[in-house]
């Protein structure tokens, strides 16, 4: 599988582009799914200045996708409803769409609203998810940064 390296300033440039084409929808807080979804989570918070919470989810092992969600640091989801809050959840990558399937899935039967961001997506995921910064071909494995 071909590879594709992502920089910070490419990063920055579409966690930004994000926020800005979602200021008025009334998100009210920022959730990133560690680990990789923290970064560009981070400076959407900071562009939208709302509170950031982390998630930490995985279904990989290293580079190795698996069938198990380990769960890591859940979200408090009697905090969001107590609020009434609009979350943003945010990741990395919608490589596989499991991870981002997984906590919606959570959010949707805790009736909390929400919406989603990727930085990057792979074209298959296109008609589903919310937002994202950049569409990625389907057969290349992104490198980011912090990896």
């Amino acid at each position: 599988m071909d590879k594709k390296v992502i920089t910070f300033e490419e990063i920055n440039f579409l966690a930004r582009t994000i926020a800005s084409r979602i200021e008025d929808e009334g998100i009210t807080h920022v959730v990133g799914l560690a680990r990789g979804g923290l970064v560009p989570a981070t400076i959407i918070s900071y562009k939208l200045d709302l509170p950031l919470l982390a998630c930490g989810v995985s279904s990989y092992e290293g580079t190795k996708k698996t069938e198990n969600f380990r769960l890591h640091q859940p979200l408090n989801l009697a905090q969001f409803q107590a609020v009434n809050a609009h979350v943003l959840v945010v990741d990395d990558i919608c490589d596989t769409g499991d991870t981002m399937k997984w906590i919606t899935q959570k959010l949707a039967l805790a009736d909390i609203k929400y919406q989603t961001a990727c930085i990057l997506t792979k074209e298959k995921h296109t008609k589903w998810l919310k937002h994202y910064g950049s569409v990625v071909p389907d057969d290349k494995w992104i490198v980011f940064p912090w990896e």
